[in-house]
């Protein structure tokens, strides 16, 4: 679950992208990140991706674990990649 989360992270930062690019540069900032949120966290339900899970923080899938996944998901694949190797050397040193 953990690669889908990532790819996935890296193809809706690309999606929402284009989806600026067409429709201008009428947006401020606050709307994009709102925006992008918006489409991860869909994304997130619908596939039912929890990333507490994946990184084995919680014992099973919860719907705020859906959101919160796709929170983290909108906000890129590079944070995303510095949230997993916070999470994986804080569990190494505990």
């Amino acid at each position: 679950m953990l690669v889908k989360i990532i790819v996935l992270s890296m193809i809706i930062e690309r999606i929402w992208e284009h989806i600026q690019q067409l429709l201008g540069d009428n947006f401020n900032h606050r709307l994009k990140i709102i925006g992008s949120a918006l489409i991860s966290i869909a994304v997130a339900l619908a596939l039912q991706l929890d990333l507490l899970f994946a990184l084995e923080v919680m014992p099973a899938a919860t719907y705020p674990g859906y959101v919160l996944t796709g929170l983290v998901l909108g906000l890129g694949s590079n944070v995303l990649h510095d949230i997993i190797d916070l999470v994986k050397g804080y569990s190494k040193n505990v």
